[in-house]
């Protein structure tokens, strides 16, 4: 029974909208519990965002705390990536106020500035992990990676920091970036570091006295410790962890096509031993940082990743020239790295959009009836994960390729009752709306063709914000693709 676009219009009319709930991201803060992380509620928690470079250089250098903008509306947009995690970097002479950083971007303005951050990630409902990116002995300065952590101003910088957030359970440290130039010795005891171009020999400082540090202050939260290499070498990591009376250590690890442990092979070989038994997080991953910029081998290991229960933070959510900025400018437009993070982030979290994927190419081949059970199946199987626009928007979808699929092969009975489905539903809805003038004009001329190609010129005015959406879910529909024949039926 044909149901027509008065019915439809008066359902809508008479209906409240009933969106979808997404449940909140759990942020009562992370514990370690065997080679996991847990929340308050025992559910293991894979940390899965970004790395947001700026708050180790831009002060330094004098001209600002942040590279782009840092308000609210920048960390909405990095959980409209379903982002749970943002890795901060410190500036250790920033912080302290020391060696000459200009005052409007050091001590008590950076620590407020960085404050103020965190606390909007957190609020956001994403965990915020601090880390001390840069940092230099005695007056050298803190303008680059130092090999390690020093004595003269580490202890100092991470007493303050552990001080700050001690009482943000939804915040976790980084010990130090990236150690280089040193042995497992020195890297969990310290010792003399020979000096460079702008120092003489000065003393380092081990992890085990950056955790005795952090602990000392009462903060509880997860530390995470790097490997040597750049962090890419964690081979020596258990033999060499520091004590911690709140058994709460996390290994990290950074890995880039140009590192040496940057296959499948390495990873299987030197981390998966190591996460069976600590919590081990990929604190950056990025591609190749020279033309063509591939990011092959960093999708790799996001998927790698996936498999082993590991947790990834992509480099960097930055707008700079070069292959690992994820972003072209700070309005959410995406480079080609960017657009791929975003697509798999969204796709674990959102696992019903490979059931759309599976639909339209089952749709495009012609299997028309498969394709329209699978349309089916994704607008029913809605996850807590899910966005309310997202999960409006897919199921909406869902629900009017269905209406088209079902027409098609002249299952008008199951067309309609996902017409009437999508009333009820959602009725102010773009999609409802266009499904309802589709079925009105199959309606008058009994072809499906003639009925897409009248709603066509309607589809960018009435769900132009639902075409950008799908786009960025990785779906690239144009006006006159939203209800279109497969081939086989042109």
């Amino acid at each position: 029974m044909r149901i027509g676009l008065a019915v439809i219009l008066a359902l809508v009319a008479g209906l409240s909208g009933q969106h979808l709930s997404v449940a909140a991201a759990s942020t009562d803060g992370l514990h370690v519990a065997g080679n996991r992380l847990i929340d308050d509620h025992g559910v293991p928690v894979r940390l899965l965002g970004v790395n947001r470079s700026g708050t180790e250089y831009a002060c330094i250098r004098g001209w600002g705390i942040f590279e782009g903008p840092a308000d609210s509306a920048s960390v909405t947009a990095m959980r409209a990536w379903y982002v749970n995690a943002v890795r901060i970097g410190l500036n250790e002479d920033c912080w302290l106020g020391i060696n000459g950083v200009p005052e409007q971007f050091a001590g008590a303005a950076y620590q407020h500035a960085i404050g103020d951050y965190v606390d909007a990630v957190t609020r956001a409902g994403m965990y915020a992990i601090v880390d001390l990116h840069w940092s230099a002995p005695g007056q050298a300065g803190a303008t680059s990676l130092r090999p390690m952590a020093d004595l003269d101003h580490s202890v100092d910088f991470w007493r303050s920091v552990a001080n700050t957030f001690a009482d943000n359970p939804n915040v976790l440290f980084d010990a130090f970036n990236e150690p280089f130039d040193v042995g497992w010795d020195c890297w969990r005891d310290g010792c003399v570091y020979p000096g460079g171009p702008d120092t003489g020999p000065w003393h380092t400082v081990g992890m085990q006295t950056l955790v005795d540090t952090i602990r000392a202050t009462g903060a509880t939260q997860p530390i995470l410790l790097g490997g040597l290499h750049f962090s890419n070498d964690v081979t020596g990591w258990a033999d060499h962890v520091p004590d911690d009376p709140r058994h709460q250590l996390v290994a990290s690890v950074h890995v880039y096509p140009f590192n040496p442990c940057a296959a499948p092979d390495c990873w299987q070989d030197d981390i998966a031993p190591l996460a069976a038994s600590v919590p081990v997080v990929v604190g950056e991953v990025g591609p190749d940082w020279a033309p063509p910029y591939s990011d092959a081998m960093a999708n790799d290991l996001m998927r790698w990743a996936d498999h082993q229960d590991l947790g990834y933070l992509a480099w960097t959510w930055n707008t700079w020239g070069g292959g690992d900025a994820l972003l072209t400018n700070h309005t959410g437009q995406t480079t080609t790295w960017g657009s791929d993070v975003r697509r798999h982030l969204t796709h674990l979290a959102v696992p019903r959009l490979d059931v759309v994927e599976q639909a339209n190419a089952a749709y495009a081949a012609g299997d028309i009836r498969r394709a329209g059970e699978l349309y089916d199946q994704a607008a029913e199987s809605s996850s807590d994960t899910e966005s309310q626009v997202d999960a409006a928007t897919i199921t909406g979808l869902a629900r009017f390729r269905a209406v088209l699929a079902w027409t098609l092969i002249g299952d008008e009975d199951r067309a309609s009752q996902e017409l009437r489905s999508m009333a009820a539903r959602d009725p102010g809805a773009a999609l409802t709306r266009l499904a309802a003038q589709f079925w009105d004009g199959y309606g008058m001329t009994g072809s499906v063709a003639s009925a897409c190609a009248q709603l066509a010129p309607d589809v960018d005015s009435q769900a132009g914000e639902v075409l950008t959406r799908l786009r960025s879910l990785g779906m690239e529909l144009q006006h006159d693709q939203l209800c279109v024949l497969p081939s086989a039926e042109r």
